[in-house]
């Protein structure tokens, strides 16, 4: 019975484990939300970068046919190329901050991972454990239920015996009083012939 409540003990307890870390891992999950909407904000920067490449593009060309205009050209070129290219350099760095970012959160969750697929593994292995504990348990029950009805059993034959037994001394006794009955009367009869 002792091994039945430490076993439960034990899963209740690695239940409650199991708990702990699922809410622990609830801030990490926020965090990996946090770096997927600095991907989305990657993305419209992107898409704000190709705008301005596009716009740069259609003032650099030929207004009409064979002609730019210097002063347009001169402009885009001077005033957005350092632009951009700022505006480049920071995407690089933040790309880069970003998978490195990515990259461990990603380690981070695979182990998480693998910690939660062990954690299910031991508990699936004591659920089957505290199971067979189970089973033997209500076999024993069941086996000393059995070996008490077969005493029981036993118990009646021997109460039968027992009675058998105290008639057979009954009768032996009435037997005797009956012999010593007869003696009796053998010999009242011959003190009345006398």
């Amino acid at each position: 019975m002792l091994t039945m409540e430490n076993q439960k003990s034990f899963f209740n307890k690695q239940t409650t484990l199991l708990e702990k870390w699922i809410d622990e891992s609830i801030p990490f999950d926020k965090k990996c939300q946090i770096s997927i909407e600095n991907f989305k904000v990657k993305t419209y920067v992107n898409t704000i970068i190709n705008g301005v490449e596009l716009c740069k593009e259609k003032i650099a060309n030929r207004t009409y046919i064979g002609y730019i205009d210097p002063f347009i050209q001169s402009t885009t070129g001077s005033n957005f190329s350092p632009v951009i290219s700022r505006i480049n350099a920071g995407l690089d760095q933040f790309y880069k901050c970003l998978n490195e970012e990515m990259v461990a959160d990603l380690r981070y969750f695979n182990s998480l991972d693998l910690e939660v697929d062990s954690l299910r593994s031991q508990l699936e292995t004591q659920k089957t454990q505290f199971l067979n504990e189970i089973d033997r348990l209500s076999k024993e029950y069941y086996y000393a239920d059995h070996i008490n009805a077969i005493l029981g059993v036993y118990t009646e034959l021997d109460d039968v015996t027992n009675l058998q037994c105290d008639y057979l001394e009954l009768l032996e006794k009435c037997e005797g009083l009956e012999t010593e009955l007869s003696k009796s009367k053998i010999m009242s009869n011959n003190f009345e012939s006398v």
